[in-house]
């Protein structure tokens, strides 16, 4: 059959309807695949956690050990291998890079970014994940030079993720993108902008962020990871209130002394665990 088409378009209207698929198959591998322009694809994490002893929240960064961006600090992320999942490289590239293990239950994904020129080794997507975890120790690895917890403090309509050893990366909300000369590889200020709106946005309705208090909290606890996110007080969050909307995410673990006055009691993500 191949041979007595007279012409391109009457071959591909027989492939394409009348052919099995195996046929049709056969012939896109030779005739129509080869003329798409095919992108590498990659994935980048935003991974936060959140410290007890020091009320603080903190994001996952690495520092990447070659070009391009050599020395920049980077969101942990890499190529998706064939015959793998973009999930399934959010998890290994993490542990590669970062030393963290996380599971899918951990990760949700955020965005696809696919702005021409984003990447200078040539036609890159990435699609980003977001994460919620415990602080974990870091152990750098493959393409990173170094990983580390930046502190996260929001002021105002700024986020500065913030190092003693490595400065501060300013980051606007208002302006969507980084405002500091340190500068993030890539645009990764952009994804992490992407990550903040995101949480900002569903804060109430699907309270994820909890998960950085790992398996049972009390509402004070929430309270404060949620302002830090806000850039308030912890105070300033009406307790009843507060306790009144997140209640219906929640399920009651036990009561527990905190040294002065009343048993706390802890509670558990009922709809993420």
């Amino acid at each position: 059959m191949s041979g007595s088409f007279t012409n391109k378009e009457e071959e591909k209207h027989y492939y394409e309807n009348e052919a099995t698929e195996a046929e049709f198959l056969s012939w896109y591998a030779k005739q129509e695949q080869p003329t798409y322009d095919m992108p590498s694809v990659t994935i980048d994490n935003v991974i936060f956690c959140y410290n007890r002893e020091e009320d603080q929240l903190k994001l996952l960064l690495i520092k990447r050990n070659s070009h391009p961006f050599q020395n920049s600090w980077a969101l942990p992320g890499g190529f998706v291998q064939r015959g793998e999942s973009t999930a399934d490289t959010c998890l290994r590239e993490t542990a590669e890079e970062t030393g963290v293990a996380i599971n899918l239950d951990s990760i949700e994904q955020l965005h696809t970014f696919s702005t021409p020129n984003r990447d200078p080794r040539g036609w890159v997507v990435t699609v980003s994940y977001l994460a919620f975890i415990g602080e974990d120790p870091l152990t750098a690895g493959d393409d990173a030079k170094e990983a580390t917890w930046f502190n996260v403090n929001r002021v105002n309509s700024e986020f500065l993720l913030e190092h003693p050893g490595h400065g501060v990366i300013t980051l606007d909300l208002k302006e969507n993108r980084g405002t500091s000369p340190l500068t993030l590889a890539f645009d990764h200020d952009q994804i992490i902008l992407k990550a903040l709106t995101h949480v900002l946005n569903t804060m109430y309705h699907e309270p994820k962020l909890l998960q950085v208090l790992g398996e049972d909290f009390s509402v004070a606890e929430a309270r404060k990871v949620f302002a830090k996110f806000l850039g308030i007080d912890f105070r300033d969050i009406d307790h009843s209130n507060f306790k009144k909307a997140l209640l219906p995410f929640l399920t009651e673990v036990d009561e527990r002394s905190m040294g002065i006055g009343r048993p706390a009691k802890f509670y558990k993500l009922s709809c993420y665990n």
